[in-house]
């Protein structure tokens, strides 16, 4: 009866009634994916996700279809026609187009700022049909099409190039990367029709570099473009031509050398700001230093996959490149200390990725990286290398402003007292990739019986100066305070006995206990242990000092986004439980994570519900009714990974199929209690475009229809 007699405005505020001003703010500070979950509250709340500054951020998909007449009830154009909102990019994957419906690009091409050409089945008139209705176009991929340029008849009618050039005045990013069938002419015609580049991709086409080749095909007689092959000679002319404007230039994957480097660096008026070079086998270090000396206004440098890239070009970089932010030399394996010292030169530097490099030491990455403290970088990638726990502790003590954190596979260095000292400092953090670190343990990741070593590290530091223990720990490479043991008697054991978990005390419960186990089952039992002793002790109304509780624990890190802790077993549904409580994580691996049960999935669905990528993989200890949970919980999910899974069967395709709408990729492979053909089962998941099997059978086409049966061989 009171509730019946209740007003509205005694029912609380209404969020409907923000002022649009106020609305607009709190989206400011939402991803993407978070604008459109808010579009939903209310039609106040949709039409505020439809300013421009928002729908600029989101690229609109078409994956593995064909576009047929806006008129066919089951063309996908009908429900991008009939959405209210304003998509400015468009991404066009494995597309058919050869039959597209030219009325769908002559009502929207006009709103499209950059659209994306991937695989996509497309010939020339329908090409030249669609760019003349694109007016506002600025960036333009045309990727692995090589039906649109085999024929070599692109752009070859001058009322097509002139007509098209009009309209796409705007274009300043063209990208052609991956298309074999490029050649000089196909080249000269799309960059004299788009007037404006400034940015330019050719990765992966294939150019040829060596003057032999270009004499070949351009005897004393021919004058005009080829038609069969693409050469630098023709790139570097327009290089020279558009030299004013150009500011952005990618050769990755392609055959330059240490010549055409230098020829390209000389250009007059040419002032680059980014070059990217991965997987350039020919380049040399004559090349780079000399292309470094006259373009010192690089902002950003991609040198990843580069085996000639040796020490002086990485001294030449750091010396000259002053004003350098992102530089990438992964895998670039000749690179030692020598070089790395030198980064500490580069004081704008915002991304560094020195992954993979395995001449680097301790020594050259603290005293080049975390030599003092430094708060522009914000992407740090060291996966791979060889360093100690010193480094991993220098590296959050001096960088306190990095927002990506790459430490996988530095098994040795990454430890609980390690992950503890960043959780104190890089609270900043939104992407943290620990994979296959497997020294980390529930202690580590909750702060439980760390507080003692928390407490030692630190005293050891107010007992000595943290120049000369870095200087003698890091020249050895061993544990750090196995160092210190042998410098300080005060300290009374090494980390790896401090580190101990309580349940190492009781191992043996009689002393002449002999085990007949491998040491892979001592290893099971024990984390079984381990995993009990630490759900009892934060079970328990216990006080933090009495279980030597650290307040460093992963769920200071309040921002993550993007969290990989694959292959660390000993991280149990203790750490999922009590220290996983992230709301603005999207994306979370916990593959070959076997401690992990429905107990601490239910509590990550309840305290991380933005969660879009879910790898499970090898997590045995999984049932069905884990996959319930997921499936009806997780309601933004879109890519599920359950590879391994022995315990899953059919019930979980059921579920899937009944729950997940968003799923786009499913893997199932080696899920043995599952039949061979999982997608007879997931039929009616229109948004699912693959799913991954291990054994033969149909794949997903779209709209879960099935493919058509192949034809009966033929008598003989």
């Amino acid at each position: 009866m009171m509730l019946s007699n209740m007003s509205s405005e005694h029912c609380g505020p209404s969020y409907a009634d923000l002022p649009m001003e106020i609305i607009l703010q709190i989206m400011s500070y939402l991803n993407p994916g978070d604008v459109l979950e808010a579009s939903l509250t209310c039609r106040r709340w949709f039409n505020a996700s439809l300013h421009p500054k928002f729908m600029s951020r989101i690229q609109i998909h078409f994956d593995k279809l064909q576009l047929n007449d806006t008129h066919d009830p089951s063309s996908p154009l009908n429900a991008f026609a009939e959405s209210m909102r304003y998509y400015t990019k468009i991404y066009l994957n494995q597309v058919d187009l050869d039959q597209a419906n030219l009325e769908f690009w002559h009502r929207f091409g006009a709103q499209f700022i950059e659209i994306v050409f991937n695989s996509c089945d497309l010939r020339e008139k329908t090409f030249n049909a669609i760019l003349k209705q694109l007016t506002n176009l600025e960036s333009l991929q045309i990727n692995s099409c090589r039906e649109l340029f085999m024929s070599g008849r692109l752009f070859k009618n001058a009322c097509d190039r002139e007509a098209i050039g009009a309209a796409c005045v705007n274009v300043k990013r063209i990208s052609l990367c991956n298309n074999r069938y490029l050649s000089d002419a196909l080249f000269s015609r799309i960059v004299s029709t788009m007037k404006n580049i400034q940015y330019l991709n050719l990765s992966g086409c294939h150019i040829s570099f060596h003057n032999a080749l270009y004499r070949k095909f351009y005897p004393e007689y021919v004058h005009d473009a080829s038609e069969s092959v693409l050469t630098f000679r023709y790139i570097i002319q327009f290089i020279e031509f558009q030299a004013n404007h150009l500011r952005y230039l990618d050769f990755s994957e392609t055959l330059i050398d240490g010549n055409a480097l230098t020829t390209m660096a000389q250009v007059n008026n040419l002032k680059l700001e980014q070059l990217d070079l991965r997987s350039c086998d020919q380049l040399t270090s004559v090349g780079i230093c000399s292309f470094v000396r006259f373009q010192s206004g690089l902002v950003s440098l991609d040198l990843s996959h580069s085996v000639r890239l040796t020490d002086p070009s990485v001294l030449e970089i750091c010396r000259t490149l002053t004003q350098l932010k992102t530089l990438k030399i992964r895998r670039c394996r000749a690179i030692t200390d020598q070089s790395i010292k030198e980064i500490r030169l580069l004081k704008h530097l915002e991304c560094l990725d020195i992954s993979e490099c395995d001449a680097i030491t301790s020594k050259g990455f603290i005293e080049g990286i975390a030599n003092q403290p430094n708060d522009c970088m914000i992407e740090l990638h060291v996966s791979a290398l060889n360093i100690c726990e010193l480094a991993v502790i220098k590296v959050a003590e001096s960088l306190p402003s990095l927002r990506l954190l790459d430490l996988s596979f530095c098994k040795n260095a990454v430890t609980n007292l390690a992950v503890q000292i960043i959780f104190k400092h890089l609270t900043k953090l939104r992407t943290l990739n620990l994979e296959f670190c497997d020294m980390i343990s529930d202690a580590g990741i909750t702060g439980m019986e760390m507080q003692l070593q928390v407490e030692k590290y630190e005293q050891m530091l107010n007992r000595k100066q943290s120049d000369s223990v870095a200087k003698s720990l890091s020249e050895s490479n061993f544990h750090m305070v196995d160092d210190a043991q042998e410098n300080n008697d005060e300290v009374d054991q090494p980390i790896e006995e401090l580190q101990h978990e309580p349940m190492m005390n009781h191992r043996h419960s009689h002393p002449f206990h002999i085990s007949l186990r491998s040491r892979a089952e001592e290893d099971i039992v024990n984390d079984a242990k381990r995993k009990k002793i630490m759900l009892y002790m934060c079970e328990q109304p216990l006080n933090k000092e009495q279980i030597n509780c650290s307040p460093y624990s992963i769920v200071r890190l309040k921002g993550l986004r993007h969290l990989n802790v694959a292959s660390c077993n000993r991280i149990s549904d203790v750490s999922l439980k009590y220290a996983f409580d992230f709301i603005e994580l999207e994306t979370l691996s916990l593959s070959k994570c076997q401690q992990v049960s429905a107990i601490g999935i239910e509590c990550v669905l309840v305290k991380c519900p933005s969660i879009k990528v879910f790898n499970l993989s090898d997590c045995h200890n999984l049932t069905d009714h884990a996959i319930l949970m997921i499936s009806s919980q997780m309601k933004r999910l879109t890519h599920l990974h359950i590879e391994r899974c022995s315990q899953l069967t059919d019930t979980t395709l059921d579920y899937i199929a009944l729950n997940c709408k968003r799923l786009k990729l499913l893997d199932v492979r080696g899920c043995r209690s599952m039949s061979s053909e999982p997608n007879l089962r997931l039929e009616n998941l229109r948004s699912l475009q693959q799913i991954l099997m291990s054994k033969p059978g149909p794949y997903m086409t779209p709209f879960g229809k099935q493919p058509k049966a192949p034809p009966m061989p033929s008598a003989f």
